[in-house]
């Protein structure tokens, strides 16, 4: 089962969730693991990294999440390209189980500028 979905961010989010969503998958670091060595609720990244939720990575957490990669240093975290948009509206493919009750995948279709 497909479902389509389209939310407005800004691209600093999306490319931020998706940069943190990467160096956590390349040190083998579960969603629940990393929101635990974050010191905030055990969801919390999982609802981050979630599409439909409208959680984000606030000034706050570059802090928590620094230290949870034991970066010494914002920028090792921070280590991605300038945003070329501001505001942005993303579509996004979802694929879900056969009851359509969990996601299965998440594909970014399009991304545009607003």
């Amino acid at each position: 089962m497909e479902k389509i979905i389209q939310f407005e961010t800004t691209q600093f989010d999306l490319d931020l969730i998706e940069h943190i969503k990467t160096l956590r998958k390349l040190k083998n670091i579960t969603k629940e693991k990393l929101s635990l060595l974050m010191g905030v609720s055990k969801t919390f990244v999982g609802n981050v990294e979630s599409y439909t939720q409208r959680h984000k990575y606030s000034t706050r957490h570059i802090t928590l999440l620094a230290n949870a990669f034991n970066f010494d240093n914002i920028s090792q975290l921070l280590d991605l390209p300038t945003p070329k948009y501001d505001k942005i509206k993303v579509t996004i493919k979802q694929t879900l189980n056969e009851s359509g009750t969990k996601v299965i995948h998440n594909e970014v279709m399009k991304i545009e500028a607003l």
